[in-house]
């Protein structure tokens, strides 16, 4: 399998009603999947950036939702 990083944007919402999103990156190879929630980004291309330079290129297929 090709190593590669799938991107989700994460959405809370505070209870003095702000908003406040960013994207975290799951990275996937040979070993399994891994979120990495230790590191946040505030865009996706941030985002793919990183993953990029850990050796995980990312798809273009889009970002996936998580609440």
């Amino acid at each position: 399998m090709t190593p590669h990083a799938l991107i989700f944007r994460r959405t809370c919402n505070t209870s003095d009603r702000r908003t406040i999103r960013w994207f975290e990156c799951e990275l996937i190879d040979d070993n399994g999947a891994r979120r990495v929630r230790s590191q946040a980004f505030f865009s996706v291309g941030e985002a793919k950036s990183w993953a990029t330079a850990q050796g995980y290129p990312v798809d273009d297929a889009g970002v996936q939702e998580v609440q």
